[in-house]
């Protein structure tokens, strides 16, 4: 086995993180400023007490069955999950509900990423915490639970917006709101304030402003892009620099850039229903007839329409991972002759903390590419070739 297939095998199993003590109080306040060092304190003394009583959670509670439903559930909380699951929305029509989540998690990412650089708060202690992961996220600081927040605002969003079974909804949440506290990598105030935020990104998508907003980004002209791209990235400066080296910044750039990109694919090529023809999913039961001039129904086909849906993902997630492959290995040479200056500052045990712009600049160019191929090329794609996105008229 490569290394590199070794490292991923290493990344998706569940393992138990012994952590190293963590630097004293004090080295955070001499690099903190004196209201962000006082609510640290405040925040680290709730993690001293609850981790007392999450450990005892887990001596009650834990087994090998919960261990792995819980760690491989996680999964559904992450970046990745996003990825693959997004483009449904979009394949199968449902192109407005798919936009507005993506605002949803943008709002919440950078909210979410901006607390953690901002307070720079452990996780749960570790003892007396057994900690179980798998990927990274151990990495990051604990307050607060971005799971949380993402889990808790699509719940909402698609509970408000859907016909779909609330209990469904309610399952998901739950499983990884409490599982972030049952793998010892979230204290209950983490959560807490993740399940606020979440409910406050639905609330703030949800808002006349909001609404207004995006029909100006919709109808206008060549001032968008540019408002866009600056008032994003003006955004990504605001992040303050963290303490130590925490990835919980990427949370922010990858949120933001996919609804950017989502953003910036509407406004270049406007709405779905004004471009290209109209065509229905084959198999869906519809058909139109040519003397009436609509659509009327006709006998399903199930194994066409699964078929295809299956096809249609496998195809659509291939080409997006085939661009994120590709753009990261171009946009990183390209970058290394007109790279941008880092911010850097000195972090606790006097190490010096860097936050890179040339991978910034990339992981934006390369998120908001995925977002309009996944939200607007691949979709127009599909319904060139007749294999349409909507299963109705």
């Amino acid at each position: 086995m490569t290394d590199g297939k070794k490292h991923l095998v290493d990344e998706l199993l569940p393992r138990a993180e012994t952590i190293e003590q963590q630097p004293p109080t004090v080295e955070y306040d001499e690099h903190l400023t004196r209201w962000r060092a006082r609510m640290r304190s405040v925040l680290v003394k709730a993690v001293e007490n609850e981790s007392k009583f999450i450990a005892q959670i887990q001596e009650r509670v834990r087994t090998p069955l919960l261990d792995a439903y819980f760690t491989y559930s996680s999964i559904l909380g992450t970046d990745s999950f996003f990825i693959l699951s997004l483009p449904i929305f979009f394949f199968f029509g449902h192109d407005d509900l798919g936009r507005g989540l993506l605002l949803v998690l943008a709002i919440g990412g950078y909210a979410s990423s901006f607390l953690k650089d901002l307070f720079c708060s452990p996780r749960p202690f570790s003892p007396p915490v057994t900690r179980l992961t798998v990927m990274n996220h151990h990495l990051e600081y604990g307050f607060p639970s971005t799971h949380t927040t993402h889990s808790s605002s699509i719940a909402l969003y698609l509970l408000l917006n859907t016909a779909f079974p609330y209990h469904y909804y309610c399952v998901y949440a739950c499983t990884i709101i409490f599982g972030r506290v049952y793998l010892g990598m979230h204290t209950f105030t983490d959560c807490a304030a993740g399940l606020a935020l979440g409910a406050l990104a639905v609330g703030i998508q949800g808002l006349p402003l909001i609404q207004r907003w995006e029909s100006w980004v919709f109808r206008g002209g060549a001032e968008v892009p540019l408002v866009l791209v600056a008032g994003f990235w003006a955004l990504l400066e605001l992040v303050p620099m963290p303490a130590d080296a925490c990835p919980c910044f990427d949370d922010a750039v990858l949120s933001g850039a996919v609804a950017l990109g989502s953003l910036l694919g509407r406004w270049a090529l406007g709405p779905r229903e004004t471009r290209g023809k109209d065509v229905i999913m084959p198999g869906s039961g519809w058909a139109f007839s040519s003397g009436d001039h609509e659509w009327v129904r006709i006998p399903g086909d199930a194994v066409t329409w699964w078929s295809l849906a299956a096809l249609k993902m496998v195809v659509g997630i291939i080409l997006i991972f085939l661009w994120r492959m590709i753009a990261k290995v171009v946009l990183k040479r390209l970058l290394r002759v007109i790279s941008p200056p880092s911010r850097q500052k000195l972090g606790v045990g006097n190490k010096i903390i860097y936050r890179h712009r040339s991978d910034t600049l990339t992981k934006v160019i390369v998120y908001a590419g995925v977002a309009i191929l996944c939200c607007d090329v691949i979709p127009d794609v599909f319904d060139s070739l007749g294999l349409g996105v909507k299963s109705w008229p």
